[in-house]
């Protein structure tokens, strides 16, 4: 064989290894698909949540330790609650005010509404059966949310993008009922707060 053909022969060899070797063109650079494409997603960066007294205490003194006695007392209005969210910067698309909401209900202690509203500002009337002799509170509050949502969005299925910010509050179911000095109550209740203003 002549010296011309072995090196060609050669040649042809080291090219074919470098094609095994080779990537398939188009594959290399390709990320891994982590979402759907176009979905969005609410993150919080902080969030909060207390009990909040709607309105007007009223007390009541049992001065007997026999029987049961039942009590109403109408409560005046004191303080509104509103659930909402607002759009700091960024695009409105994908994040709807009960789509927020249903996030920070997901991501608080307790449960709260899920759409745009205001608590009631009207009188109420509370009524609740005393047992035990001693000094008693009416009261009907609420829980209440907040918090600071930052919005991303799906970009072709292979990375999140931050495309909105804003902050959120809402409000859970009232209630209502009569708390008796030194009764015990869990600390996380509305009573608890109630006993620690007025007793």
């Amino acid at each position: 064989m002549s010296g011309r053909m072995v090196a060609g022969t050669a040649v042809a060899g080291l090219i074919g290894s470098l094609l095994v070797l080779a990537p398939a063109a188009g594959t290399a650079s390709a990320a891994p698909a982590i979402c759907d494409r176009g979905t969005t997603s609410v993150k919080w960066v902080q969030t909060s949540h207390s009990r909040v007294l709607t309105h007007k205490v009223k007390g009541y003194e049992k001065g007997y330790s026999g029987g049961k006695r039942t009590i109403s007392k109408t409560l005046a209005h004191d303080k509104t609650l509103s659930s909402d969210r607002t759009i700091t910067s960024g695009v409105n698309a994908g994040f709807s005010v009960a789509k927020v909401l249903a996030s920070l209900d997901a991501h608080v202690e307790g449960t709260y509404t899920r759409s745009k509203g205001k608590t009631t500002s009207k009188s109420v009337t509370v009524t609740d059966e005393l047992t035990k002799k001693g000094r008693y509170f009416f009261y009907l509050g609420r829980l209440k949310a907040s918090g600071y949502w930052q919005g991303y969005k799906c970009d072709g299925g292979t990375k999140w993008l931050s495309v909105a910010h804003g902050t959120a509050k809402s409000f859970g179911a009232s209630v209502d009922g009569a708390v008796r000095c030194g009764e015990k109550v869990s600390g996380k209740s509305i009573g608890a707060l109630v006993q620690k203003k007025y007793c």
